[in-house]
C-alpha cells in the first residue's frame, strides 16, 4: 500500500487517517454514510431537474 506524506508520520499514519481506517470496519457506520450519501445525491438530482424545468417554463417559445 502506497500513501502520501501527508498521510504518514515518521513512517506511521496519521491519527486521522487511523481513525478512517478503523471507520470503514464498522458496518454500521459505512452503512450510514451510504446512506447519506444516497440521500444528497438524491437532493441534488430533485434540485438540478426543479431547476431545469424552471428553465424551460421561462423559455421563449
Amino acid at each position: 500500500m502506497t500513501s502520501s506524506k501527508s498521510a504518514t508520520i515518521n513512517g506511521t499514519f496519521s491519527p486521522r487517517v487511523m481513525e478512517l481506517r478503523k471507520k470503514i470496519h464498522d458496518a454500521e457506520y459505512v452503512d450510514f454514510a451510504v446512506q447519506r450519501i444516497a440521500q444528497v445525491l438524491s437532493r441534488k438530482i430533485v434540485e438540478d431537474s426543479e431547476q431545469q424545468l424552471m428553465r424551460r417554463r421561462h423559455e421563449p417559445k
